[in-house]
């Protein structure tokens, strides 16, 4: 039920609110008796009003719920199952639209008229109704005139971000060339052309890329990183862009993290039983410092996440420190290195440190402040795991060490190193989906003793090779030789 609230005017609620001046409503309502235009919409017109505001007014009026439109991508059959004609007359259109059921999204919904005749052309199924920017509206209805030709750059940024979704996508890249700018999608670990871009709509796309990400707009010599979430269908997307200069203008890299798939158990990334097992036995420790290495889309963090979820439970106090968070994990404190106001992550240690964690998760080891601190943490009866940049397990400790530390420093802390890379698993003579080829070393007492005494990290006895891995993978089935040369090249078949 609305209540005494809709009884009253929306210019009093306003007025109310803080939102109008009396001298404002004034104005409002001589502009409003020359027009059929609503008071509200009036408002925002006359530089009065924000948009968002008059929204959750209206919200709240109505008892409506406000679904944003700005960056979602809906077909042409979608927008068809009301008439153009009828959208029109009512600022509504459809955005989702099943066998069972409508959601449409209007700009006035108090309009009674208007949700009769919608409901009428939907007997059969149920229509839910959710308010919308009026002005987002009217970017869809253009489409509906133009036959589905997306002729609003903003609006194929939203198609680009849809496809990348839809087809699970873990990075969208726009690259500028003379004359034009390819996108291509990288979809498991390997790029795709999706379409080309003109350098018009070019422009008017990167400046909303910077302009959601807090990137600074007039700056195009430098590299710059942002993150930025987003609703798309229902569903929660983060996005991470990062943009770098080239001869032809900035080229934009967005990382796509979906929340709504959840923290894969380790069972689901199919890990064989021996990594299984293996990583397993290294959580099992109470204290010590555990590392995951491998380049940029290699799942480190996806392994990492895997583990917390291993070791997650009501006994155990778990803290992360994430540049940024990447998932959610219920039970699980969660601290975001620019959100928190951290100006690092060997800050952002201390200060977890004092909040008395067993267990803690450093995003990335950067520095030599990062390792350290978190290497005291590991000695001081804490279990720490970390990422770390580098090839594999032995190149993990040629990376500490360039980092400024000794062996001395953390060979003692350290329970193992373990890396990994994604190959696509072959089916019935097609790629489908990711399997990871590891290499690890777990560091028992008598190997720590005899890296310290020699200083040699070439003695390091591996656990399980990449050579071992790829070998496995191949005498079962999971995948061919063509795509084992494409993650590692030819010395390991």
């Amino acid at each position: 039920m609305v209540g005494d609230f809709a009884l009253r005017g929306i210019g009093e609620i306003l007025l109310n609110r803080g939102l109008l001046t009396h001298e404002q409503i004034a104005i409002a309502l001589r502009q409003q008796k020359k027009s059929k235009i609503l008071f509200g919409r009036l408002a925002v017109n006359l530089g009065f009003l924000r948009e968002s505001d008059l929204l959750k007014i209206l919200s709240e009026l109505y008892a409506i719920e406000i679904i944003s439109l700005e960056f979602l991508y809906i077909n042409q059959e979608i927008l068809g199952a009301i008439s153009r004609k009828t959208a029109e007359k009512y600022l509504a259109i459809p955005f989702f639209v099943d066998d069972t059921r409508v959601k449409i999204a209007m700009a006035d919904p108090g309009d009674l008229r208007a949700i009769d005749e919608i409901n009428v052309c939907f007997r059969n199924k149920k229509v839910d109704f959710f308010i919308a920017k009026e002005s987002e509206i009217l970017r869809f209805l253009e489409i509906m005139k133009c036959n589905g030709e997306l002729n609003d750059p903003l609006l194929l940024l939203n198609k680009i971000i849809f496809d990348g979704v839809e087809s699970r996508a873990s990075d969208i890249h726009f690259e500028p060339s003379e004359n034009l700018v390819r996108v291509r999608l990288r979809i498991d670990g390997v790029l795709h052309i999706l379409r080309t871009v003109d350098l018009d709509s070019w422009m008017r796309i990167k400046s909303k890329l910077k302009l959601i990400s807090n990137l600074n707009i007039t700056e195009n010599r430098r590299p710059q990183s942002g993150h930025t979430r987003i609703y798309m269908a229902g569903r929660t997307i983060d996005l991470r862009i990062s943009t770098h200069p080239g001869i032809f203008g900035e080229n934009f890299v967005i990382r796509i993290l979906d929340p709504s798939n959840g923290v894969k158990s380790l069972l689901e990334l199919e890990f064989s039983n021996n990594d299984f097992r293996w990583l397993r036995r290294v959580i099992s420790f109470p204290s010590g410092m555990f590392l995951i290495v491998g380049p940029t889309g290699s799942g480190k963090t996806t392994t990492l996440y895997s583990l917390l979820r291993e070791i997650n439970s009501t006994s155990v106090n778990i803290m992360t420190l994430e540049d940024p968070v990447e998932y959610q994990i219920d039970g699980v404190k969660q601290l975001d290195l620019r959100e928190e106001g951290i100006l690092s992550f060997s800050d952002g240690v201390r200060s977890i440190l004092r909040q008395d964690p067993d267990v803690l998760l450093v995003g990335e080891i950067r520095d030599e402040a990062t390792a350290s601190t978190a290497i005291r943490a590991s000695l001081t009866g804490r279990l720490v795991l970390a990422t770390l940049h580098a090839a594999t397990p032995v190149e993990g400790i040629r990376r500490m060490q360039d980092l400024g530390l000794k062996l001395s420093d953390f060979i003692p802390s350290l329970i193992g190193i373990f890396s990994q890379r994604l190959a696509r698993r072959l089916i019935n003579g097609k790629y489908k989906g990711r399997f990871p080829l590891t290499e690890y070393i777990y560091f028992s007492n008598e190997l720590k003793k005899n890296l310290l005494e020699s200083g040699d990290i070439t003695i390091c006895r591996v656990d399980k090779t990449f050579q071992d891995s790829c070998r496995e993978a191949l005498k079962e089935n999971l995948t061919d030789q063509r795509e084992i040369t494409r993650v590692f090249g030819d010395a390991y078949i």
